[in-house]
């Protein structure tokens, strides 16, 4: 059975609106669905980065937050957005064949 969500602790944190910080959480692979919604999401609001995108779906829980939004990871200090773009990238298969393989 394939592990499909990763633990992770943030350098610095994430704080949301009531000023409490989340640094604690859960990261999970993307599906082809997740893929459709960030592209649909990306043509609804261009001003979002994709990164961003992307990085709320994969991220299954952040603190006691079960939904990130991309404007949230928007107000990351800069060392967790480097945290995660490295986690993503190595958990995210890449260059994926039709055949499944690397």
């Amino acid at each position: 059975m394939m592990i499909e969500e990763f633990n992770f602790q943030l350098p610095k944190g994430l704080i949301d609106a009531n000023r409490e910080l989340h640094a604690q959480g859960k990261m999970r692979l993307l599906t082809a669905n997740d893929e459709l919604i960030v592209q649909e999401l990306s043509s609804r609001d261009p001003n979002i980065d994709i990164v961003f995108l992307l990085l709320a779906q994969a991220i299954a829980k952040l603190g006691n937050l079960h939904q990130v939004t991309a404007q949230q990871l928007e107000q990351l200090f800069l060392p967790d957005f480097v945290y995660f773009q490295e986690l993503f990238s190595q958990l995210q298969p890449q260059n994926v064949t039709a055949s499944g393989e690397s």
